[in-house]
């Protein structure tokens, strides 16, 4: 009687130890608003099966340890058996819903079909009237799928994500060795361990909880790609907006008696209209030195209205790396139309770039009028908000911001040199 009070107590504090974290991740994924709709049913449908087959592991081992029921335990045995390759087939959906797979069905279909034999044959699997377990020649089908769709399985992650870095690959592929190791303890384990949890089981409840948490940081990760995307496009469009066309047309237009100088505005205009719209899908990020000419463009435009009130100084010293596109320009444009125009003199703009240990620097100072940097910079103001996002993304970069009323404002861009420059 003891003993068996321990068993209980065993049981039940492992089933607590596996179903809370299938819960809690239901409860995460059902709430999560990077998940869409579509993924949140797959999961909802895994968690339900892989609780379901936890329950079957529970009550299989009742039935060997202390019920001798042949019917109970053929069907009890019967649905272990059918729902592993389902929740396999689950993982796949849940990587790649948007297509059918029909492959997977039909072997899990198959795998089904197999086992329900043991209802009236002993073709797959069978008990004896004392309650002993033996196989057929189809014993092994559910082993053999499972293999098979783990195979499918790495190959859609592999073709999902070939384009993105190599350890993304390896969270699910480790997951996938996980259920193989699952396999292969319960064949050697099975005659000589009487276990109430198989082996596999408890491997698909880590996978189904490891899983949700590889995806969610992918989804997470596509979103801000996508934040990333449009914020690019916005910074394009703001440097065109009609009244810096108006604006440069008429100072164009301004320009008398000197035909060479308006025309090689009329070019320098068209350039930098091209370029910003080439720049919507375009790379995230170009050479340092196809955004410095950018910027050239942009000055000389800004030279054509505002004449001698604006001074621009380059001091390039390094321009063999890349950067988020648009980036230098923002935070130049901010200078001039925020800084030194602001003054009734004009000012200087310069333009720095050198490396240092394992680090690029950009900086650009003006003399303008400057700001409380202390105060919080919001998105529409100077534009640095979308330009540090920006570097800390793709080239996990920084932007330091430093200025005083009536002084002047320094901007400095870090970006760290790829690993094995």
């Amino acid at each position: 009687m003891r003993l068996m009070t321990k068993d209980i107590i065993d049981g039940i504090l492992l089933f607590i130890a596996l179903i809370i974290p299938l819960l809690g991740v239901f409860f995460f994924s059902v709430t999560d608003k990077f998940v869409d709709i579509k993924r949140k049913r797959i999961y909802i449908l895994l968690v339900f099966f892989v609780i379901s087959l936890i329950l079957q592991n529970y009550i299989e081992y009742y039935l060997i340890e202390y019920i001798v029921n042949v019917n109970a335990r053929t069907f009890v045995s019967v649905y272990g058996y059918s729902i592993r390759p389902v929740i396999l087939g689950l993982f796949i959906f849940l990587v790649c819903p948007e297509k059918k797979h029909i492959p997977v069905n039909i072997l899990i279909v198959i795998n089904f079909l197999i086992y329900t034999t043991a209802f009236y044959s002993g073709l797959s699997i069978g008990f004896t009237e004392d309650n002993h377990f033996f196989g057929g020649p189809l014993r092994y089908t559910c082993l053999i799928i499972s293999v098979i769709l783990l195979i499918y399985h790495v190959v859609v992650i592999v073709l999902k994500f070939k384009k993105e870095k190599k350890n993304t690959l390896l969270t699910p592929i480790t997951l996938t060795l996980l259920v193989i190791v699952g396999i292969f303890l319960d064949i050697f384990a099975y005659y000589n361990v009487t276990h109430r949890v198989d082996y596999i089981t408890i491997m698909i409840v880590a996978d189904t909880v490891f899983y949700y948490i590889w995806l969610h940081i992918q989804f997470v990760y596509r979103h801000e790609k996508d934040l990333l995307a449009q914020q690019k496009i916005q910074i394009a469009l703001s440097q065109i907006k009609p009244h810096f066309i108006y604006n440069t047309l008429n100072a164009i237009q301004d320009i008398d008696g000197m035909p060479e100088t308006a025309q090689d505005a009329i070019v320098d205009f068209s350039k930098y209209l091209r370029e910003n719209l080439d720049f919507l899908t375009d790379s995230n990020l170009i050479p340092f030195e196809k955004e410095l000419e950018h910027v050239r463009k942009y000055v000389n435009l800004e030279k054509l209205r505002f004449g001698d009130k604006i001074n621009i100084i380059f001091d390039i010293n390094e321009s063999l790396f890349l950067i988020p596109s648009l980036s230098l320009q923002m935070i130049v444009e901010n200078a001039i139309k925020h800084g030194i125009t602001k003054k009734y003199e004009g000012g200087t703009v310069k333009i720095t770039s050198f490396e240092k240990d394992d680090k690029y620097f950009i900086i650009v100072e003006d003399d303008g009028v400057g700001f409380d940097a202390n105060k919080v910079i919001g998105e529409n103001h100077l534009g640095f908000k979308n330009s540090r996002e920006r570097l800390r993304h793709f080239v996990n970069g920084e932007l330091v911001i430093e200025s005083e009323i009536n002084k002047g404002t320094k901007v400095t861009i870090v970006i760290p040199k790829p690993k094995g420059e």
